[in-house]
């Protein structure tokens, strides 16, 4: 048992729990990006210290709005180009660029994001106790906006390639089906970059996965992947659900 215990802690285990190294750039946002992308290892071991949580909680938060509102600004570009090609799908609510409909969506994903993760925090927070890891309700906020964060540069990065297949549909003629199909797949590119928050998400909670005693860690480890993967599902239904209800009332 001892032995099964020491290799399924090396696997589990990043580091040791305890760091407490200042961020790059004296703790600017942008050294904080820089760990998001190269460095997530490195992000995952100051998530640990409560006084760092504070730190870093507004900061992920900022780089997650920041990356959501590049993409709400593109999107109600693209929308727009599109309708005034074609016509308006009548499967989505209102967000012309001509009247105050026009910061409709970029409201909606950025406070319906944000209304999802409250929604959903504290079964994360219950979750992991359940699990038997060792953290606190910050701490569960801290790796719920850092996956939050990852997620928005992730849509970042995908939302060049986006904007160009959208403008070979309004340049070029193209059928009416074609037009549908890109504004539905603009509309989803949130949740298929959100894919890589949920792993990184989860990659950092179950590596607290050595708070758990190593003579229950086996068993709890495996349970824990699998309240995490029902967390995911869970924050997956919810998300669109309160982005679309929030965009429809925002329209009326």
């Amino acid at each position: 048992m001892t032995a099964a215990c020491a290799k399924l802690s090396s696997i589990e285990t990043l580091e040791p729990p305890v760091v407490a190294e200042a961020l790059p750039d004296d703790g600017s946002t942008v050294g904080l990006l820089e760990l998001l992308l190269k460095s997530e290892r490195r992000l995952n071991l100051l998530l640990r210290d409560p006084a760092r949580q504070r730190e870093i909680i507004p900061r992920l938060l900022a780089v997650a709005l920041g990356g959501f509102a590049i993409y709400g600004v593109a999107a109600t570009v693209v929308l727009n180009a599109i309708a005034d090609k074609t016509y308006w799908p009548q499967f989505v609510p209102m967000a012309r660029w001509s009247d105050a409909s026009a910061p409709n969506l970029l409201a909606a994903y950025a406070i319906g994001l944000i209304a999802a993760n409250g929604v959903c925090l504290p079964s994360f927070y219950f979750y992991g106790l359940l699990a038997g890891v060792k953290t606190t309700l910050l701490g569960v906020t801290a790796h719920a906006m850092k996956g939050m964060a990852a997620g928005a540069l992730a849509l970042v990065g995908i939302l060049p390639i986006y904007v160009t297949l959208a403008l070979g549909v309004v340049v070029f003629p193209a059928p009416r089906e074609l037009s549908t199909l890109c504004v539905a797949l603009g509309l989803a590119l949130p949740f298929v970059a959100g894919l890589w928050g949920a792993r990184s998400l989860y990659l950092g909670f179950v590596s607290l996965a050595d708070t758990i005693p190593c003579d229950q860690r086996g068993v709890r480890v495996c349970f824990l992947r699998r309240l995490l993967l029902a967390w995911c599902g869970c924050y997956t239904f919810v998300t669109p659900v309160m982005i679309y209800a929030l965009w429809n009332y925002l329209a009326k």
